[in-house]
């Protein structure tokens, strides 16, 4: 029985095509006559192609006129590529000791008469090691102008759609009920990472995907730091654990950040959670048309320095989430922080963390939400208790 490819496209063809235009229509509009699309997360927004491909050499041309997308990539990706996107060219570049998948590309621009052409390439991208980058300069050298493509197709998909917003309102729901379990089995005596696992257990049960990136379950003397680490600690009676993790579904990410205190609640992290609270209420409120992510910023900075956690604070408070693949769940540029420009759009979804980690207290503190910009009051795509969990 022959094998039929089944198309398995993540959102309708009129969408992806529309989005395909958009890009064409940028890209004529600034004089440019084609682009190289190295990441991931343009890749799949613009045609529906998801794979883990992109960890190799792996770029699309698109041209500014309607001619078709055409990919390069390597043979465990053909057939996916063939069924969860629109692309119809594919080609293949094959291992060797002496492969070099940049001479295979400009024999792909070569054809599409683009010597001499303004070709936007897509720089800020996991997908485009310093090497592959260093290799296509090596083989296209002055044969046409690659131009930094500054953020072009990011910039295009800041702003979600209908069908990606619900999307994102699904993995919020995802979120939320995760939140719920590790609440529910935090205790004494487990590993913190008992609760990654219960973390993972729930979203995974509930349709989402795997994460991009670790999760944080910091405990103890480690809930101070800004970032996951390794070696599982065992949970004591009086303890605390920070809390911050993605859900992604269909490559879509929301977040939430929490702190859960077991045991006796000291008096000045009561004060550090209600001013990490009154902070994202704040914040949250000016998430609306027109107000910049560095007036947001300035919110949390004010209301953290006034409270005296200057030196504790951090220098942005939140970013972009939306499409992410591995390594990470932001989805940035743009990010808050310190005179960031960026004006609030209806369609944006930001993910607000009110961080405050004292290394001379030990003391840590933390608030996060997923909101959606609209046109009027922001909406909260993931919630939080209506208090500060402390498990007695």
């Amino acid at each position: 029985m022959a094998f039929a490819p089944q198309s398995m496209l993540p959102f309708a063809r009129s969408e992806l095509d529309a989005r395909q235009a958009r890009l064409r229509k940028t890209l004529a509009d600034r004089g440019l006559d084609a682009m190289l699309v190295f990441s991931q997360e343009s890749l799949f927004w613009l045609t529906g192609y998801d794979s883990g491909g992109f960890v190799f050499f792996q770029c699309a041309l698109v041209t500014a006129d309607d001619r078709p997308i055409v990919l390069l990539t390597r043979r465990p990706d053909l057939i996916q590529a063939r069924m969860t996107s629109t692309i119809e060219d594919i080609r293949i570049w094959w291992d060797a000791d002496d492969a070099n998948p940049a001479e295979d590309l400009k024999a792909i621009l070569d054809e599409h008469g683009l010597k001499g052409a303004r070709v936007a390439i897509e720089l800020n991208t996991h997908g485009l090691t310093g090497w592959n980058l260093w290799r296509c300069q090596q083989s296209f050298g002055d044969w046409c102008r690659l131009e930094d493509d500054d953020q072009l197709i990011r910039k295009l998909r800041v702003v979600k759609s209908p069908a990606e917003i619900e999307i994102m309102r699904q993995a919020g729901k995802i979120c939320d009920r995760a939140l719920s379990r590790v609440i529910a089995a935090a205790r004494p005596g487990i590993l913190d990472s008992d609760l990654k696992a219960e973390y993972l257990a729930s979203i995974l049960g509930d349709g989402a995907d795997m994460p991009p990136n670790a999760p944080l379950f910091n405990s103890g003397e480690r809930a101070v730091f800004g970032r996951g680490v390794t070696n599982p600690r065992r949970l004591e009676a009086n303890d605390q654990i920070l809390v911050e993790y993605p859900v992604p579904l269909k490559h879509y990410n929301v977040k939430t950040e929490w702190l859960i205190v077991l045991g006796r609640l000291n008096d000045e992290q009561r004060r550090m959670y209600d001013v990490a609270r009154e902070a994202l209420a704040r914040m949250t409120d000016l998430a609306r048309p027109g107000t910049s992510l560095g007036e947001i910023f300035d919110c949390y900075a004010d209301h953290l320095d006034r409270a005296g956690f200057a030196a504790s604070r951090y220098g942005a408070t939140g970013y972009s989430v939306g499409i992410s693949y591995a390594p990470t769940s932001m989805d940035v540029p743009p990010m808050i922080y310190s005179g960031s420009a960026t004006l609030c759009e209806p369609g944006m979804t930001l993910f607000y963390h009110v961080m405050n980690g004292n290394q001379d207290s030990g003391l840590a503190m933390g608030v996060g939400h997923t909101l959606l910009v609209t046109e009027g009051a922001p909406e909260r795509l993931t919630d939080l208790p209506d208090d500060l969990t402390v498990i007695a």
